[in-house]
């Protein structure tokens, strides 16, 4: 990669470990980009958002039963 213009997209982490292993990157290429990177830090800015899917509270019926929302 050295001999062009990188592309953001060979150094995305979810194609990076494949690119590595292609020879389309190197690991030294890699730690020269997250080098460059700005700290962001003091930008941060902190939110919340509800994951009903990991509440882990599901609605039982008085049967024992869990109410899938539907009319059966």
């Amino acid at each position: 990669m050295s001999n062009r213009t990188p592309n953001p997209w060979d150094l995305d982490i979810r194609v990076r470990e494949r690119n590595i292993r292609a020879g389309l990157i190197q690991e030294k290429d890699v730690e020269k980009h997250l080098h460059a990177l700005p700290d962001l830090a003091e930008q941060v800015e902190s939110f919340s958002l509800a994951q009903p899917a990991l509440d882990g509270e599901d609605e039982v019926d008085e049967e024992g039963d869990e109410d899938q929302g539907g009319d059966a």
